[in-house]
């Protein structure tokens, strides 16, 4: 087991967390807000279509640029792995037009709390308010 500390709170953040935490690290992580997921509140028109209900095939086809650099990504994680992951976290998804995928309470803040909830589940330590001005680090 590896301490892992992870600088951000956003998305990328949390997941980073979570998928360290689930591989058996021990994880903590630091967001400068008082809040998690600042920026997940104001996508989708603060209701946060969080991926499409499409295959990781098709979802590729509709990137505009940085398309080789997802595909590695979207395979090993493809949308359905995403829905089914906010989904045994609890959160209620709903598709809508165009295969978008939002939370059912049109709520960005409920895939902040899911993410968070993850987290804490995996036994991430959040520290919020805390801002990171320098890494120190020490080799074995």
């Amino acid at each position: 087991m590896k301490n892992v500390c992870i600088v951000g709170g956003g998305a990328a953040g949390l997941m980073a967390a979570y998928a360290a935490a689930e591989n058996g690290h021990n994880v903590t992580l630091f967001e400068k807000n008082e809040k998690l997921g600042k920026k997940i509140y104001i996508t989708g028109k603060g209701r946060c279509n969080f991926t499409n209900d499409v295959s990781a095939e098709e979802f590729l086809q509709n990137v505009v640029r940085g398309k080789r650099f997802l595909t590695g990504a979207i395979y090993s994680f493809p949308p359905q792995k995403t829905i089914d992951f906010f989904e045994e976290y609890g959160l209620s998804v709903k598709i809508e037009r165009g295969n978008r995928a939002f939370p059912s309470s049109d709520h960005a803040s409920d895939v902040t709390k899911t993410l968070e909830k993850a987290c804490k589940m995996m036994g991430v330590k959040l520290f919020l308010g805390e801002k990171v001005e320098k890494i120190l680090f020490t080799t074995p």
